[in-house]
């Protein structure tokens, strides 16, 4: 159910982002990524998928409040998983 909820989360995100003209190529391709390793993703891994929500959410705060949210829900999420 969680994963459902964060895939759900992460369409919303990137349909949010979409709205942008100024995002660049690499965030887009953050995103992408950061949806392709929920999928593999254990708990307590070494590599925190919550860290890297995080820290999109706070790049985004200042220019994509909306998305940043999105993003801060997502970290959120992963982190109560321990992904």
């Amino acid at each position: 159910m969680t994963r459902n909820r964060i895939r759900e989360l992460l369409r919303e995100l990137d349909t949010e982002l979409d709205r942008s003209d100024d995002l660049d190529d690499d965030t887009r391709r953050e995103l992408a990524l950061l949806g392709e390793r929920l999928e593999t993703a254990e708990p307590d891994a070494e590599d925190s998928l919550a860290d890297t929500a995080g820290e999109m959410a706070s790049r985004f705060a200042a220019s994509h409040p909306t998305a940043a949210r999105i993003a801060r829900d997502i970290a959120d999420m992963l982190a109560k998983m321990g992904i």
